[in-house]
């Protein structure tokens, strides 16, 4: 494996295996992502892609069209049995003269979505890290059991399970539905940590409907899905968990109250019989999107003092 090829660890957080024969689409691509701290190993054929895709051990793959080798659906097939985990994104560069049915190909073959022209920086770089984000997320959900022990609550694996069967629902009955991410505003570490995690479970059982789903997302946010809820009536709910936070006796000052980041659920979700159609990991992937973005909103509702966020999917 030649040294082009092994991503700069150091000093890069996110290695990109890039698969193009077309030097100008490998430097846009490096010209936006590089300062974003992505760490790029390029290939240009698809042999090679498949030869050093374990080598690599990427945490996204682009693919550029026309390689000499294989076709784009093809390649993304052969990455997969390659090895290529399900959750590492594949993203694929697609041309002004691709027909909808090339991109649906690729998409059908495993892409988790496509690069149009032109190459803008603000929008590739966001759905990258979008990306990053659901892939984070699907890796929670590969563990074995469905439930924290310490609190009882579901985890992602857990709250996944039930999240499907609300969506399923919820599109047949035509209800509404909202995802929300919540935690303190200001996240306790060490010993004070796991007093906080309990507080927060045990605010939310006691105030939260039966019907919402809720589970941990990570050690201080937990995810809540509400059923025949809008983003309105979400932030009314955790209006009303702040005020519950008082009366319990270990929440002391300086680690509340929680902020949120609320994503409601698009109204023209797929049905139960249509999602079946497509593959596990796009299902994954679509439900996902809303615990990402209600993730981000958090994070940003707390990098910004504290709060309420409401984020919307393009």
């Amino acid at each position: 494996m030649s040294e082009s090829l092994r991503p700069d660890t150091q000093s890069r957080s996110t290695s990109v295996l890039l698969v193009t024969a077309h030097d100008w689409f490998a430097s846009a691509l490096q010209a936006v992502l590089e300062p974003e701290g992505f760490a790029f190993a390029r290939v240009r054929s698809a042999r090679l892609a498949v030869r050093d895709s374990r080598l690599v051990n990427p945490e996204i793959v682009i693919i550029g069209e026309n390689l000499p080798d294989m076709k784009v659906p093809e390649l993304s097939r052969a990455l997969r049995s390659a090895g290529l985990r399900d959750s590492v994104p594949i993203l694929v560069y697609s041309p002004n003269f691709w027909a909808e049915s090339d991109e649906a190909a690729a998409m059908a073959a495993g892409a988790w979505d496509i690069i149009k022209e032109p190459v803008r920086s603000q929008l590739i770089v966001a759905k990258l890290r979008r990306l990053l984000e659901i892939k984070r997320l699907i890796e929670l959900t590969e563990e074995g059991s469905l439930t924290d022990t310490a609190t009882g609550l579901y985890n992602l694996a857990g709250l996944m399970r039930v999240v499907r069967l609300l969506e399923a629902n919820a599109s047949r009955t035509a209800v509404p539905m909202s995802c929300v991410v919540l935690g303190p505003a200001e996240p306790a570490t060490g010993d004070r940590l796991e007093i906080q995690r309990q507080a927060t479970a045990e605010v939310a059982k006691r105030t939260l409907r039966t019907s919402d789903a809720m589970g941990w997302l990570g050690e201080t946010e937990l995810g809540v899905v509400a059923y025949n809820t809008s983003a309105a009536g979400v932030t009314t709910m955790v209006r009303r968990l702040n005020r519950q936070i008082e009366p319990i006796g270990d929440w002391r000052p300086g680690t509340g109250p929680f902020s949120a980041g609320i994503v409601e659920f698009p109204s023209t979700d797929l049905g139960a019989e249509d999602a079946k159609a497509r593959n596990p990991v796009a299902n994954r992937i679509a439900s996902l999107t809303r615990f990402a973005a209600a993730r981000t909103a958090l994070r940003q509702a707390r990098e910004g003092g504290g709060g309420i966020r409401i984020a919307e999917i393009s």
